[in-house]
């Protein structure tokens, strides 16, 4: 293979940069036509054909053939890489990767030994090189996983796209059991990385010891060790901020889907057995509650359409009395005095004819009762009934007398009455 110019490289991304943008986004491989189709139509006035971008894009390793397919293309592996860091797009690095750097580690301090034993200082240096390559990729694997994990923590919880509970805690578990708590694991339990960690850092002190008055060769012991000592903790660190992003979001999603398929079980056991049978009342001592009268948005909204253009009208002015509703209002204050003033009575009836001309009948008779309760003195009946003639109608009633009241008279005036009360109830009205 060719060796690829730097200076065209980079000229060529910075001309096409948003095609190589769109490229990356196809991370499952792009057609030959659709990359014909997005060269045409994110190419200026002036630029090369689209057939022409598509072979610069193979000669200068930003694409390669698909392995399923000879008229697809993928992005290769070291450009989409570069891409991702630049994105911040980063792809998870599993722990069996990382794993795997840790036993290449075991290998090159195995390695650095013999180099140490042999005081072969050009054999140690190859060996430290190699040991540096699989620190520095172990060490931006871990960053890059950090980063990934914050991420998609971040997404989860805005839930800007409406996830329900189960998926969001299925990729949060997924972040939990495949990367978290191996890597855990890997760094409390099984001590995979001190163990690596200390062997290398070991096999460096004793290179120190060993090529201490080699110029060439102590720098590059140096410059290893303290590589290795920032792997130790940069991986402890980005493994201490995932976990304080994950951790409380895997629990509360993870008492959230416990509650939706404890309620989803609950439902399918209602469906098939019932309600009753299920004691949910005796269980958790619910209260059965019940709306009624409540306006349904429906109805509401129906009612509401049909104020709209409403123009309210004038009130209906009030009614002017009329002439019987004044004849048939009577102070009472005044008819007291007036019967008062009258006393003693004949014939109640024929004075009440007589003094008032215009009143109701029905009025008429309850001045009459008025009369009849003794507040104005003792009234008295005659013995033989008499017909009255009044507002067409002929009342038939026997004569009541009213008289002043008096000491010496009370009696035979309360037994006069006690008789013609009997004979009150004779009273009759004829049309």
């Amino acid at each position: 293979m060719a060796v690829i110019n730097p200076q065209t490289f980079f000229r060529f991304a910075a001309d096409h940069h948003e095609l190589l943008i769109e490229l990356y986004q196809h991370r499952d491989g792009i057609t030959e036509t659709q990359l014909l189709q997005t060269a045409r139509r994110l190419s200026g006035e002036g630029s090369p054909a689209a057939g022409y971008i598509a072979e610069r894009l193979l000669a200068l390793s930003f694409i390669d053939y698909a392995p399923h397919a000879t008229a697809q293309y993928e992005m290769t592996r070291p450009f989409a890489e570069l891409m991702s860091s630049l994105l911040r797009e980063y792809r998870l690095t599993s722990v069996e990767v990382i794993r795997s750097y840790f036993v290449a580690m075991d290998s090159m301090a195995a390695e650095m030994g013999e180099a140490i034993a042999k005081k072969d200082g050009e054999l140690l240096v190859r060996a430290i090189n190699d040991s540096s390559e699989h620190v520095e990729r172990m060490r931006h694997d871990s960053r890059r996983n950090r980063d990934e994990v914050i991420a998609t923590a971040v997404r989860v919880k805005s839930n800007q796209e409406r996830v329900p509970p189960k998926q969001r805690y299925e990729i949060i578990n997924r972040l939990w059991t495949r990367y978290l708590v191996p890597l855990r694991d890997m760094i409390d339990t099984e001590k995979a990385m001190d163990a690596a960690l200390d062997c290398m850092e070991r096999t460096l002190e004793a290179a120190e010891e060993c090529f201490q008055i080699d110029g060439a060769v102590l720098p590059m012991v140096t410059m290893g060790w303290a590589r290795v000592r920032r792997l130790r903790r940069d991986v402890v660190l980005d493994f201490r901020e995932s976990i304080r992003e994950i951790a409380p979001l895997y629990d509360e999603l993870r008492r959230e889907n416990a509650l939706a398929r404890g309620a989803s079980y609950a439902l399918e056991l209602i469906a098939k057995q019932g309600l009753v049978k299920q004691g949910l009342p005796q269980r958790l001592g619910l209260c059965n509650w019940q709306q009624q009268g409540l306006f349904s948005d429906s109805a509401l909204s129906a009612y509401l359409l049909t104020l709209q253009g409403y123009v309210p009208i004038r009130p209906r002015s009030l009614r002017r009395s009329s002439a019987t509703a004044a004849r048939d209002h009577l102070r009472l204050d005044d008819f007291d005095a007036r019967v008062a003033a009258a006393l003693p009575i004949a014939d109640a009836l024929a004075w009440l004819s007589e003094a008032y001309p215009d009143m109701l009948l029905g009025t008429l008779l309850r001045m009459y009762g008025r009369m009849h309760s003794g507040r104005y003195g003792a009234t008295g009946f005659k013995v033989d009934a008499q017909a009255y003639p009044i507002r067409g109608a002929t009342l038939i009633t026997h004569p009541m007398s009213l008289d002043r009241r008096q000491e010496s008279g009370g009696r035979r005036q309360e037994s006069g009455g006690k008789e013609a009360g009997v004979r009150r109830q004779e009273t009759s009205v004829r049309p």
